[in-house]
């Protein structure tokens, strides 16, 4: 019997790590790029023991949003629309100005003091991203 309960007390959050993996959201912010654009960026963590992706985001009223990722060539930095992020087990993506990012476009004055942005997960999980005002430090090529 204490063995059945000990397994039990093993079983439990290891099924958890994997069929729903903890996640968590920290650093976000939100920068303006006038005229009509602005990024969201934060870091994504999964605690969990699988692969999780982001398979799409909300916009704030007023606003689109949709997934880039910035690449390089050479001297040209280009940004791609993006379906998924994925992040593997018990690691972290960065999305930011140079890297992944959530652009948002049309009435970008209505995010310029924060913005609130949901992720939907493969798993079906919405997570949401509580996104203050930036430091200006965007960097944005067209």
């Amino acid at each position: 019997m204490k063995l059945a309960v000990l397994l039990a007390l093993f079983l439990i959050p290891v099924a958890v790590l994997v069929v729903q993996p903890p996640v968590a959201v920290s650093n976000s912010y939100v920068e303006v790029v006038p005229p009509d654009t602005a990024v969201v960026g934060f870091t994504f963590t999964n605690l969990g023991l699988r692969q999780v992706c982001i398979t799409s985001v909300s916009a704030p009223q007023g606003t689109h949003a949709e997934m880039h990722v910035t690449e390089f060539n050479g001297t040209l930095a280009v940004m791609k629309t993006v379906d998924k992020v994925c992040v593997g087990p018990l690691s972290a993506v960065r999305f930011g100005s140079l890297t992944y990012h959530i652009m948002l476009t049309g009435d970008v004055n209505a995010v310029r003091n924060g913005a609130v942005i949901q992720l939907r997960l493969d798993d079906g999980r919405v997570v949401e991203v509580r996104a203050p005002p930036g430091t200006g430090a965007h960097i944005h090529t067209p």
